[in-house]
């Protein structure tokens, strides 16, 4: 999940009192690039204070165990190596907070030459729940109240969707796989750029192209970011409009940044891992990796974080 731009926005004014470190200086985490991925470290009191007022929510630092620290090694492990090249070199920390209002945060910080580094904010919820039961409570937000839809993606950890996901988005910070990650921040990042830039399936960062749109895309969303527009017997309509589309998922669908995760989560948890990923609404099931719109867009995105 990205949404960066509102923490830095917000900074100044939160920051008046305690004047903590700069969150976008690279020199405020510690950064040791000799410690091998995941870099798991305890949260900041002062970054965890900054989410936890911008998100509104009681979140908590958490610190795993050893057997779920194994198993945040694995999945970061298990990342293609041109991918975890980029990450090894790029990602400061990845921080484990409760409470989390979602799966994941991946923000930017620069480095005096004005290099981009990430670091991760995980949701400790991904070591108790499996892929299909954190992926089907991920798009039961949208409704309001219990939809006959669920997604099965195997007994796995749920973890692994958040390693993926994440791991993306910083890897398009970094690689600029597309335009921008977070809207405003190529006044900051990539400064060159200019107006508008379509990419793929979108002519604006969330504006897809009339041929990739869908009447319900405006109705969604997630973990509570905006009240659930959707009525519980609306999921049938919502997946026949969404398998018509080029989207991995409906989280694809809000923008290109999210579009390229998503891509990459089916991409991996499919082919790399071998956990087909198939959604189910009200009795009819969608693969979207035999989508060929889906699986020629994935294949064809994707290869900067293959090769």
């Amino acid at each position: 999940m990205t949404y960066a731009l509102l923490l830095l926005l917000a900074w100044p004014f939160a920051a008046r009192a305690a004047a903590p470190p700069d969150p976008s200086a690279l020199e405020s985490y510690g950064f040791d690039p000799s410690v091998p991925l995941p870099r798991v470290k305890t949260i900041p009191p002062w970054l965890l204070k900054a989410w936890a007022d911008t998100d509104e929510m009681p979140y908590e630092a958490y610190s795993p165990t050893a057997p779920e620290a194994a198993v945040l090694a694995s999945a970061f492990d298990g990342l293609p190596p041109p991918m975890k090249k980029v990450l090894s070199e790029r990602v400061i920390a990845v921080y484990l907070v409760k409470n989390l209002k979602g799966n994941g945060i991946t923000n930017w910080v620069l480095d005096p030459s004005s290099r981009t580094y990430v670091y991760m904010i995980l949701n400790p919820a991904g070591f108790r729940q499996t892929l299909s039961e954190l992926m089907t409570e991920r798009d039961l937000t949208l409704f309001r109240g219990k939809a006959d839809l669920s997604v099965e993606a195997g007994d796995g950890p749920g973890i692994l969707y958040s390693v993926a996901h994440e791991s993306a988005h910083a890897f398009d910070y970094v690689r600029y796989v597309t335009p921008f990650t977070e809207p405003g921040l190529h006044r900051v990042l990539n400064p060159g750029f200019k107006g508008k830039k379509p990419w793929d399936a979108w002519s604006d960062y969330a504006e897809p192209k009339p041929a990739a749109d869908y009447p319900l895309r405006a109705k969604l969303h997630f973990y509570g970011f905006g009240d659930p527009e959707l009525a519980p017997a609306q999921a049938a309509e919502l997946c026949s409009q969404w398998a018509r589309t080029p989207f991995a998922s409906f989280y694809g669908s809000r923008s290109w940044a999210e579009d390229l995760a998503e891509l990459f989560v089916l991409r991996h948890l499919t082919e790399d891992l071998r956990r087909p990923l198939r959604r189910t609404c009200a009795g009819r099931t969608y693969s979207p990796w035999e989508n060929p719109k889906v699986r020629a867009r994935a294949e064809r995105l994707l290869a900067p974080l293959y090769r």
